[in-house]
């Protein structure tokens, strides 16, 4: 049996911690070649995973390569280009979320793969959670009722990723929102079945990593230049959706706050429901009742599981978990909240794509 050829654009530490290791685990996939635009970098992960060629352009990847499927694993900002050549060349892609830097690169990848009728998956690989889908099984039982209300949280009370890739809007396209607040808007959008938004209205600060004390204070991977940091620190949104519903969107990476907080709430008709820790909230004969596992969670190895679900998704030629369209219409309302922010004032979601 022909082993799949996959190649990696991108030889950074998401390369490495979540994609190398994984698809090294599967017998029926070769690594084939790695792309970077830098040369030393490509070479390293090249010689350490084994992988027989490497290159500073994936463009020559591309065309010499015969490559069934690519990992972007590339800034946020890059990852539209990388995946419209990788998609036109006939090869399938698996991008890191969230889907591009902006609305409009997710736009134009999401059409790329109509257009070459490859697949393309964004990895959210939060859709993996048992916990998360207990909540779209309450929702989907109708558990829940109609469910009017829900809160995305993606907070940290410390936890500044350091490097331009994530402080620099020219790279990353914005700060927490788009680095952990899209997994708590997809989370929502998921286990709900991507209900239709229509406005969106947000704030956004850089109270703190633009301040010179905290910022000696040290991130993940050590300080950071206040004057490099451009985007914000923190983005709370208020988004209303066409069918009555609203969601409540907090994210950060650094706040005065207790704890870390990664979850989302749900309150409808018939009872309400969180994921960490996983509870339902009923009314049982006459009761209010708190249900909850009997025991322990034990979530699978979710980065695996992603890359696992992606080879399979090519296999059997349709995606098997976060296809185009539902990764774009994550960006829809990270977009949307940012321009909020931005412009000081509600404004309309797009979404009719």
């Amino acid at each position: 049996m022909r082993k799949l050829r996959v190649g990696i654009i991108g030889t950074g530490n998401i390369a490495k911690v979540a994609h190398l290791p994984n698809y090294k685990k599967l017998e029926d996939v070769e690594l084939a070649a790695c792309a970077d635009i830098d040369l030393k970098a490509a070479k390293a992960v090249s010689k350490e995973y084994k992988i027989p060629h490497f290159y500073k352009d994936y463009n020559e990847m591309l065309e010499k390569e015969s490559l069934d499927a690519v990992s972007v694993c590339t800034p946020n900002v890059v990852h539209k280009d990388p995946t419209i050549a990788a998609l036109k060349a006939g090869v399938h892609v698996l991008t890191e979320k969230p889907m591009a830097g902006s609305l409009s690169g997710a736009k134009q990848m999401y059409e790329a793969s109509k257009r070459y009728k490859r697949i393309l998956i964004v990895g959210y690989q939060t859709r993996f959670r048992i916990d998360l889908n207990s909540i779209k099984d309450f929702v989907q039982a109708g558990e829940l009722g109609e469910v009017y209300y829900s809160r995305a949280l993606a907070l940290r009370k410390w936890g500044v990723p350091v490097r331009l890739t994530f402080i620099d809007r020219k790279l990353s396209g914005g700060g927490p929102l788009l680095d952990i607040g899209c997994y708590a808007v997809d989370m929502i959008m998921y286990v709900l079945g991507f209900p239709a938004p229509k406005t969106a209205y947000a704030v956004t600060y850089d109270k703190i990593c633009t301040d010179p004390t905290m910022a000696k204070k040290e991130g993940w991977g050590g300080h950071w230049k206040p004057q490099n940091f451009n985007v914000e620190d923190s983005a709370f949104a208020f988004v209303k959706f066409r069918n009555g519903m609203t969601m409540l969107l907090e994210t950060n990476w650094a706040s005065f706050s207790p704890a870390d907080v990664f979850n989302i709430v749900l309150l409808g008709t018939r009872g309400g429901a969180q994921m960490t820790p996983l509870e339902l909230y009923k009314d049982i004969l006459r009761k209010r009742v708190v249900i909850k596992p009997h025991d322990e969670i034990k979530q699978p190895d979710i980065y695996e599981q992603r890359i696992f679900k992606f080879i399979e998704s090519v296999k059997k030629g349709k995606p098997l978990f976060c296809p185009a369209i539902e990764g774009l219409k994550d960006q829809a309302i990270l977009e949307a909240v940012d321009r909020s922010a931005e412009l000081e004032k509600e404004v309309e979601v797009e979404w009719d794509f």
